[in-house]
């Protein structure tokens, strides 16, 4: 495995795309400082996953995208692609080539590609793990990367064992795992809390639910204890009428025999007896029917008991539903009163978002018009700024007609001053004057002209404050203005010439004199500085407008993303009401169908409770017809009894003689009316007994006819223990009939969150048992890799040193996978020492050591080394490259270096350059080697080296080095 090629575009400063193909072995990259050469170890940096823009020399991560130069534009995406063999397949992709792109947008916008497809910085990275490259791994090696290593705390130091002992993707399994075991205790602690409560109504229901098949059972228990004792008299009866119908028929056939034998006794009384017998057979029946209203008005009382009883039943379960009813009626009531807050919360929120919507909008167009009024002020200062270009130019055109015209006055004046006779000491010292005004008006002029050339300069640049053009106008204005006194003084000098030469200055004078010329040239002059004063309140004016304006746009900013941050807060509070709204009205709805089941349930038992009055009212009104009519019974029997007796007190003498036979008759007569009175009683009882079980338990007591010849308990103990049962029945007072149901539904649920709570349980457990186990291997593999790495560190220290002690030692042993990893050094000749106080060239020499070292565990396919060797002295340079050459057979070295020793020593030569200012190039180098002709290129052979062992100890001294060996000076 091995790089083949890097390819870059807008990454940095390559501007155009740019392909860098590499070979294996050794390649040194070359070209100039500032040209770009680290640029491209930044871009392997960043391909493989880098998300530091410090890491990256850029202040934010859009500063690696081509920013542009002064004569390209800047770019809008950054792209690098590098090419992997793959032949070895130590990636895990079964294919020869692996390609790595990365692309970022100025928008930030970021995306990254496997062999073309798109993938997640997760993916890129784990394609990397345990292979040494990565943004953490030691596949690239800076000079910054080494001060690093080797300054840094001890815990800092670990990412490097780490990547050689392979526990990367192990640290991520147990951050990852962590994560989850964080979510999952969470989750838990949420379960708890609903399962809680879930268990405070489960036990409630449960206790109500027990109660209520308590009832439930002796309700079933007495049903059967009273039909056993319904069962017991329905057989008592029926064996009574059995017996009495026996006796009947005995004595009815003695009666007859008893008859015959008194026929002729009897025969003249036949017509008195068959009226008495009549009458008394009327009597009887009479008798039989008061006796069966008797036993109907018993049935009919104690069936209207048992409907009143079941009639309070109904009262009780209907007051039970109502209850229920209301407190449902009353939780919709609440449901439906947070409901109407929620969506008046709701509608608060939508005209809160509404207006933050339309202040942002406000802000906007009021941020764009203070921008269209800067830009505007700004073109404003553009033209003022060229008003004063021109001003200047004319200013200085009027300088060198004012110098040609005093010229003019100074010869023609000497001339006259000759003519008039002055002497030549009194004209070279006019003269001297006249110079002297002349040239200090020259020099202001210069200085106010240079002045106006910077202030346009600028203004065109932008670079100063309209404040500092204003100033820079006034005093430029004051310079001229003093210019225009010396004009005036030079005047003033030409006056005291008018006595001895009144032609001269006649002739000045004159309107088309040079003095007039000149006067008019002070008038233009006056003209342009009133135009400068002008130019100075326009940009002063401007200056303050934009200051303003700088100022408010700040502040509408500021307000503009207070307002987005608010529009944002609403939206996510808006997003809560809504679902806690779409959860009220779920539970409404839940709650009103429950409110119609039992409004339903109440409206049956309300009809039943209905029929039941009905049915009490329809068997009072029977009750007081049997009474009535037992009433007119007595009357009848007593009216047939006084009958009877007039019968009787009528044949008492034939009675008489009738003697024995008669009472013998009516003796038997006397027990067969009580047999029949009795077989009438029991049919009556049987009767009754079916019709009260039918009405009290709406079944037929037939149907257990054959349990009735299989009872053998006493109807007392039956008695007495339905008695016990139907006390208890009363001792449970009242109870929720619903119960059950209700502890159903929430047994159920309370059963899910169980369940769910003991899933979480295991996967806690689980999570904790994998984190542990995934530590213990990551333990031994990092101490393994440590204890290798720690005795090649020593060996190839002393190889590089030619000499010394090295060691490696764990801060804290008892916590292998947290502890830092000190670093001591011990060059020959030295005590043993941490490195912080080594020498420059000592300390890259040891950073060389210890990165080879871990090659020697784990060497990375590739590697790029930026300018490491700039701090080694000729000697150690030949060592590391000795140490390239041999380490080159099993990876791949970019080295990026400006030694001539290096560079001898790769394989293959690459060059970056930087033909356009701003932008790199790569170029293709040929390597020549030289046959023998410079020696100092020549790398010498590898130095005689014995290896030692190391104990596998941290924390331990090393022996003290022998005396005898070699002392290298410091690199």
């Amino acid at each position: 495995m091995f790089l083949k090629s890097l390819d870059i575009f807008g990454f940095k400063s390559f501007a155009d795309r740019t392909t860098i193909e590499f070979s294996d072995g050794i390649s040194a990259l070359l070209g100039p400082n500032g040209c770009g050469k680290s640029n491209v170890v930044d871009a392997i940096k960043w391909v493989v996953g880098e998300q530091s823009a410090k890491s990256l020399r850029a202040e934010t991560m859009e500063g690696i995208i081509f920013n542009g130069t002064e004569t390209r534009k800047a770019l809008s995406v950054a792209e690098v692609t590098i090419t992997i063999s793959n032949e070895s397949g130590t990636l895990p992709l079964d294919v020869p080539e692996v390609a790595i792109k990365r692309r970022l947008y100025r928008s930030g916008e970021s995306e990254y590609y496997i062999n073309g497809r798109l993938a997640k910085l997760k993916e890129v990275r784990e394609l990397f793990w345990d292979t040494g490259i990565g943004k953490s791994a030691y596949s690239v090696m800076e000079q910054g990367k080494i001060d690093q290593i080797l300054s840094s705390k001890p815990e800092d130091r670990r990412y490097l064992f780490e990547e050689a002992a392979g526990i990367t993707k192990h640290k991520v399994r147990v951050r990852e795992a962590e994560t989850k075991l964080v979510r999952t205790e969470e989750n838990m602690r949420q379960i708890e809390a609903v399962l809680a409560e879930v268990k405070h109504s489960h036990d409630s229901l449960k206790r109500q639910a027990d109660k209520t098949i308590a009832y439930r059972e002796l309700k079933d228990g007495i049903f059967e204890l009273d039909r056993d004792v319904y069962l017991l008299r329905l057989r008592q009866f029926i064996r009574d009428k059995d017996r009495h119908d026996a006796e009947f028929e005995k004595k009815k056939n003695e009666r007859e025999s008893l008859k015959a034998e008194s026929e002729s006794l009897t025969a003249s009384m036949t017509e008195s007896i068959d009226l008495v017998n009549e009458m008394e057979g009327q009597l009887v029946e009479k008798q039989k029917t008061l006796y069966g209203l008797a036993v109907e008005k018993n049935g009919a009382e104690k069936h209207r008991s048992l409907l009143a009883d079941r009639l309070r039943e109904l009262k009780s379960k209907l007051e039970q539903l109502e209850l229920r009813a209301r407190s449902i009626q009353e939780k919709i009531d609440a449901l439906r009163e947070e409901e109407g807050d929620k969506e008046a919360e709701l509608s608060e929120y939508r005209q809160r978002l509404k207006e933050t919507e339309r202040h942002i909008d406000e802000f906007e167009s009021s941020i764009k018009a203070a921008g269209l009024t800067l830009r505007g002020n700004d073109q404003e200062a553009a033209r003022c700024a060229a008003s004063i270009k021109q001003v200047e130019q004319e200013i200085a055109e009027a300088r060198l007609v004012l110098d040609s015209l005093t010229e003019a006055i100074v010869q023609e004046l000497d001339a006259r001053l000759k003519e008039t006779g002055y002497s030549s000491v009194e004209r070279q010292n006019l003269e001297a004057d006249i110079r002297s005004i002349l040239e200090r008006t020259r020099a202001r002029l210069d200085s106010r002209a240079t002045l106006l050339e910077d202030i346009t300069r600028s203004i065109s640049f932008s670079g100063k404050a309209p404040g500092d053009f204003s100033s820079s106008l006034l005093k430029t204005a004051e310079e001229l203005k003093l210019a225009s006194g010396s004009l005036v003084e030079l005047g003033g000098t030409f006056d005291r010439y008018r006595e001895a030469t009144p032609s001269f200055l006649d002739e000045f004078l004159s309107p088309e004199g040079i003095i007039t010329r000149k006067r008019s040239i002070d008038a233009d002059i006056g003209a342009k500085l009133r135009t400068i004063e002008t130019l100075k309140a326009s940009i002063d004016s401007l200056g303050e407008e934009n200051r303003a304006l700088s100022i408010k746009i700040e502040g509408w900013r500021k307000t503009l993303e207070d307002a987005r941050l608010a529009k944002t807060r609403v939206q996510t509070q808006m997003a809560g009401a809504e679902e806690a709204l779409a959860v009220f009205r779920r539970e409404i709805a839940g709650q009103e169908a429950t409110l119609r089941d039992h409004e339903a349930e109440v409206f049956a038992e309300s009809r039943r409770a209905e029929e039941l009055r009905q049915e009490i009212a329809q068997v009072d009104a029977e009750l007081a017809e049997i009474e009535v009519e037992g009433k007119a019974l007595a009357s009848e029997m007593d009216r047939l009894e006084k009958a009877i007796a007039g019968k009787n007190e009528e044949l008492g003498e034939r009675r008489k003689e009738a003697g024995r036979l008669a009472d013998r008759i009516q003796a038997v007569q006397s027990e067969l009316e009580t047999i029949h009175l009795s077989i009438a009683q029991n049919e009556t009882e049987i009767k009754n007994i079916k019709e009260n079980f039918l009405e009290l338990y709406s079944r037929d007591l037939g149907e257990y006819e054959e349990r009735m010849f299989e009872l053998r308990s006493p109807v007392a103990e039956l008695r007495e223990r339905l008695s016990a049962m139907r006390t208890r029945l009363k001792d449970l007072g009242s109870v929720n009939l619903m119960a059950p149901e209700e502890y159903k539904e929430v047994k159920e649920r309370y059963d899910f969150l169980s369940e769910q709570m003991a899933d979480l349980v295991k996967a806690r457990d689980d999570l904790k048992q994998i984190t542990d186990e995934i530590r213990n291997e990551s333990a031994e593999l990092f101490l393994d890799t440590y204890n290798k790495i720690k005795k090649n560190f020593h060996n190839m220290f002393r190889r590089l040193f030619g000499g010394g002690r090295a060691e490696l030692r764990l801060s804290d042993s008892d916590h292998v996978l947290e502890s830092g990893i000190e670093i001591l050094a011990q060059p020959p000749g030295k005590k043993l020492e941490v490195i912080s106080l080594l020498s420059g060239g000592e300390k890259t020499l040891t950073a060389i050591a210890l990165l080879f070292a871990t090659y020697m565990v784990k060497p990375s396919p590739f590697c790029f080394l930026d300018e490491i060797d700039a701090a080694l002295d000729e000697a150690n340079v030949n060592r590391f490259v000795n140490l390239l050459r041999e380490f080159s057979r099993s990876s791949q070295f970019i080295v990026i270096t400006h030694n001539k020793k290096t560079v001898s020593g790769a394989d293959t030569l690459l060059g970056v350059t930087m033909e356009e200012s701003g932008v790199t190039k790569a170029i293709a180098l040929k390597l020549q080697r030289h046959q023998g002709g410079d020696a100092s290129l020549a790398i010498p052979k590898p130095e005689e080296f014995e290896e030692e062992e190391v104990e596998y100890e941290s924390g331990r001294e090393l022996a003290p080095e022998p005396k005898n060996e070699e002392v290298v000076p410091d690199a």
